[in-house]
């Protein structure tokens, strides 16, 4: 959270639909926990629906703190954001780039998206212990230098739209609570 296969389903910031599962390579900082988040879509330019979006989004997602860090498990990838001093207020930023079709290949020429995720937000914290959270979560999609993705966009020519519109974004205000404790 989820998203349009023609995108991956949001991995790098987002819930994922897989298991966390065990891993084999220890994670970074000290685990906060797990946590159930539910978004509200507060805007979207890229059209009703585009990318399979809905206006209430719930994934999980598991969080650990190092210094001034703050690290983000989507269960795909961990991305690590910047904690404040304060150690309450953090921001995480990524980009991801989705080649959409490669080469000549049908239904036209290249084309790539550039996503960039951005979440700046406060835990809710009681000590070291952190139950909550709440953030707003942003992507912002744009085509890169010398893709021709006309056809993604609604319009006369386009067979299969994604997007209203390129370049476009969408925003979601996130509350998360606590649904498991840090191992042990």
């Amino acid at each position: 959270m989820l998203l349009l296969a023609v995108l991956p389903a949001l991995p790098v910031l987002s819930g994922c639909v897989e298991a966390f599962g065990d891993r084999a390579v220890e994670e970074p900082g000290t685990a906060l926990g797990a946590f159930h988040v539910v978004g509200t879509q507060t805007s979207n330019t890229c059209g009703e629906g585009a990318l399979g979006t809905a206006r209430l989004w719930e994934f999980d997602v598991e969080l650990a703190r190092g210094e001034g860090a703050l690290y983000w498990d989507n269960g795909a990838s961990v991305v690590a954001g910047v904690l404040d001093e304060d150690q309450v207020s953090f921001a995480i930023e990524a980009l991801v780039v989705v080649d959409m079709r490669a080469g000549d290949a049908p239904p036209g020429p290249p084309c790539s998206i550039a996503r960039r995720d951005r979440a700046r937000g406060e835990l809710g914290a009681a000590g070291d212990d952190v139950a909550r959270f709440e953030a707003t979560l942003s992507y912002e999609f744009a085509p890169t230098a010398g893709s021709r993705c006309d056809d993604l966009v609604a319009g006369e020519l386009s067979v299969a739209p994604v997007f209203a519109a390129l370049p476009c974004g969408m925003a979601y205000d996130l509350e998360a609570k606590r649904s498991a404790l840090p191992p042990d």
